[in-house]
């Protein structure tokens, strides 16, 4: 696989600037050690930030395949087996099969939606960011049964394609964390800009996170969250306790 120009342009910027502090002055042994920690982690989030867009074009191309292809052909059978059940069958067995051959292609269909919509939204690309998160919360509701509210304005959240995804990723890894291990019966997702920053809060009102399980090297889920929240550049809080768990996140909008 070839370096994507984003982890080569980051590269090259990074030796340029190591090497005019170094030729600028020389650096104690302290300020150097310092100084190629910062560059190390810097150097791992610019690899993470390019690694994940090929992902989510990895995942976008999956996605596109799985509608394009599969989806038609599932949607095409279940049109040829709704023509069947309108013709005369020889007794009520045969249709009573019908039927259920009708039913598993239609659990078949709503399934390759649902991974689908997972691998790459396409309401994110059909109708923006704001669009794809009252989907989501509406399909969280659906499926878990937990009342979720979406505080947002559409013109605020008019974003790139590089936020507009990772903000997404973000609130869909946060609510998976909340159907698997909250216990919660409410959440809020509040998106606000302000003084050129999105704030994104998400809050239920489960069991609440304890500080050791933050530290769990297995906690992928936020993990992953905190990893893109770095790799544009923002920060996060997660704070628990017996009122549930709360997600504050500010992310700097692009000029």
């Amino acid at each position: 696989m070839r370096p994507t120009p984003i982890l080569l342009g980051g590269a090259l910027l990074l030796a340029a600037r190591l090497a005019w502090r170094s030729a600028a002055c020389p650096a104690t042994p302290a300020e150097q050690h310092d100084a190629d920690a910062r560059a190390q982690l810097a150097g791992r989030r610019a690899t993470d930030y390019a690694l994940e867009n090929i992902r989510e074009e990895e995942r976008a191309h999956i996605a596109r395949e799985l509608h394009d292809d599969l989806g038609q052909l599932l949607a095409t059978l279940r049109v040829d087996m709704s023509l069947l059940m309108q013709q005369p069958v020889a007794n009520d067995a045969t249709r009573e099969l019908l039927t259920g051959m009708d039913g598993r292609l239609l659990s078949a269909i709503t399934s390759l939606r649902r991974i689908a919509s997972n691998l790459r939204p396409r309401a994110l690309d059909e109708g923006g960011l704001y669009f794809a998160l009252q989907s989501l919360r509406h399909d969280f509701q659906q499926r878990h049964g937990v009342n979720c509210v979406l505080e947002a304005q559409e013109n605020e959240l008019v974003l790139n394609d590089r936020c507009s995804t990772a903000i997404f990723r973000i609130v869909q890894e946060s609510l998976t964390n909340i159907a698997r291990h909250a216990g919660a019966h409410n959440v809020r997702i509040a998106l606000r800009r302000a003084r050129g920053l999105l704030r994104i809060t998400i809050e239920d009102d489960g069991r609440g996170i304890a500080q050791s399980d933050m530290e769990k090297p297995a906690s992928f889920g936020l993990l992953g969250m905190r990893e893109r929240v770095w790799a544009i550049r923002g920060d996060i809080t997660i704070s628990g306790g017996p009122r549930g768990t709360r997600i504050e996140i500010q992310l700097p909008l692009p000029e």
